[in-house]
């Protein structure tokens, strides 16, 4: 993912940015499973950041809070399933 699509020096658009944590998310949870719901947003900012290191500040720091978001919606609605 690193810089090949969402490299830039300003800050991405909104579209960009769910994209990118819809892609990043999901690579999280195949790598994690379900453990990814017990991650604390500083655990998601810091498993984030080698794939948006090049990205700007304010940015990183938004894309750890919607994948985190994006966590623990997941984990609501498996709860409701259940």
């Amino acid at each position: 993912m690193q810089g090949y699509r969402f490299s830039t020096d300003r800050r991405l658009p909104e579209r960009d940015m769910i994209d990118l944590a819809d892609a990043l998310a999901v690579q999280l949870h195949q790598t994690l499973g379900p453990r990814v719901y017990m991650l604390s947003r500083a655990d998601v900012r810091d498993l984030a950041a080698p794939y948006v290191d090049d990205l700007a500040a304010e940015d990183q720091h938004d894309l750890a809070w919607m994948v985190w978001h994006l966590f623990q919606d997941a984990y609501e609605m498996e709860l409701r399933a259940a």
